[in-house]
């Protein structure tokens, strides 16, 4: 509990340092800077989330992304060969990703 709330407290310090930096910036790209800053693996991953879709609800399918050094991995379970293949060319297609490995496994239940 106190190491999440230490999280939420450096993250709202980040936000607003990068507001203050970039004056005119709307919040979310505003915090996009502040996580560049801290650690751009974390800010790469966060994109990709963005462009699959996973970042606003649950991860869909419980799909997760990491990061490191440009080389991203996506991992969980999709229903379909379909889904996998289009959350692999997003990802792909992200700026930033230099390479991409996917350990998604397709389950028709999922």
């Amino acid at each position: 509990m106190k190491i999440t709330r230490v999280l939420g407290i450096v993250s709202v310090v980040f936000l607003l340092a990068a507001c203050d930096a970039q004056p005119g910036l709307e919040p979310v790209i505003a915090q996009e800077v502040a996580i560049a800053r801290v650690d751009p693996d974390a800010a790469l991953a966060s994109k990709v989330e963005r462009a699959l879709g996973t970042d606003s609800a649950p991860l869909a399918y419980g799909v997760e992304v990491t990061a490191t050094d440009g080389k991203v991995e996506l991992w969980g379970t999709v229903d379909s060969n379909a889904v996998r293949k289009r959350f692999e060319v997003l990802a792909a297609g992200v700026v930033g990703v230099k390479s991409l490995t996917s350990h998604l496994k397709v389950d028709p239940g999922a």
